[in-house]
């Protein structure tokens, strides 16, 4: 009787054991092994790998593009307008471990991101005229301006172990006496033509 009691205990801890050993990575992720809060390996092979049992941790990041819809802000034109800003940011993980040791989080890095596009925005757009911001006529040059912000923002990312692909203004927004103004401004430049 006390060897099968003792045969039981061992498999199960043999049991625990292996199962605390092992973890899996999907092919859309990396895996962290964490030791006392410090990354010890980082793998992005998909299949089973092994850890030590109950001293490691595994921290899983998204390999995808992620997508955060930045709140709309306000930002001063170089004429000393004001104008909200509405766009959105794809973003990915490319360097786990330093996401690990400077964000650690998603809500994190969505925080950041927010702060790092507000200012970018805020310098390009100071740069500019509202009349070179609502440029109908000229698509290009606001493509050249979403793209400077989209560089900038992900140079400043980049030390968080992100890359920022893309960020779209999803629209532009006027104070509404700034409305007026601008909706006057552009009849008279159609009837001029």
């Amino acid at each position: 009787m006390k060897k099968r009691f003792v045969l039981i205990a061992v498999l199960v801890l043999v049991f625990l054991l292996a199962t605390n050993a092992l973890f899996t990575v999907r092919e859309n992720e990396y895996a962290c092994t964490v030791r006392f809060s410090q990354i010890i390996e980082t793998t992005d092979q998909p299949g089973l790998h092994f850890k030590v049992p109950f001293l490691d941790n595994i921290r899983y990041f998204t390999k995808s593009t992620q997508f955060y819809d930045i709140p709309p802000s306000e930002v001063l034109t170089s004429d000393k307008q004001n104008m909200t800003v509405d766009c959105y940011i794809l973003w990915s993980i490319t360097d786990p471990q330093q996401f690990y040791r400077t964000l650690g989080t998603t809500g994190k890095a969505e925080d950041r991101l927010n702060a790092i596009t507000y200012t970018a925005m805020k310098i390009a757009m100071g740069k500019l005229a509202q009349a070179d911001i609502i440029n109908m006529e000229e698509g290009g040059k606001r493509n050249d301006i979403y793209h400077k912000i989209s560089s900038d923002v992900d140079t400043l990312a980049a030390t968080y172990g992100i890359h920022v692909e893309d960020v779209k203004i999803k629209q532009f927004d006027l104070p509404e006496s700034n409305l007026n103004a601008v909706y006057n401004r552009m009849i008279s430049e159609r009837k001029q033509m």
